[in-house]
């Protein structure tokens, strides 16, 4: 299992872990804690001195499905799941877990004509709305929650 830890501003800590064959490189994921920071703090869902730490893990196929029958009880494998252990008067710093199937990303961004960076990245960013407590159960917060997840990949 690799691991990589970023710390890139003092308010987030992302711990990486693939658990896949593919190669899938930790940059990308770094460049967006600014934009998402700034963007959290003007939604007001962190605050500006405290230090929240998330985990982002790749998987297969087998490891995505097996979670998303736990989680959220469809046998099937999915693009992204993410565990949310998000509390706004929360005093641990644990924000919560978010998993990334790379295989089904892959061919997400073929068949939209997109890299598999750029998959990942919009995944990631999907993942982490949703360890803040955003949801897209209705049309007003799936707007709102796409709207917020083109601004932090820097779409707007």
């Amino acid at each position: 299992m690799k691991k990589k830890s970023i710390r890139p501003s003092l308010l987030f800590t992302l711990d990486i872990f693939n658990k896949t064959c593919r190669r899938v490189p930790c940059h990308p994921f770094l460049k967006l804690l600014r934009p998402a920071r700034a963007i959290l703090q003007k939604e007001k869902r962190i605050h500006r001195y405290k230090i929240y730490r998330l985990e982002l893990t790749f998987v297969g196929e087998k490891r995505i499905t097996t979670l998303n029958t736990m989680y959220h009880h469809k046998n099937r494998p999915t693009d992204v799941i993410a565990l949310s252990y998000y509390d706004k008067k929360m005093y641990d710093s644990f924000v919560g877990e978010i998993f990334i199937c790379v295989p089904y990303a892959l061919k997400q961004a073929k068949k939209i004509g997109q890299s598999l960076t750029e998959e990942l990245r919009f995944l990631f960013v999907h993942g982490l709305l949703h360890c803040f407590g955003y949801d897209h159960q209705k049309p007003k917060e799936e707007a709102h929650m796409q709207n917020l997840t083109y601004r932090i990949l820097g779409r707007m």
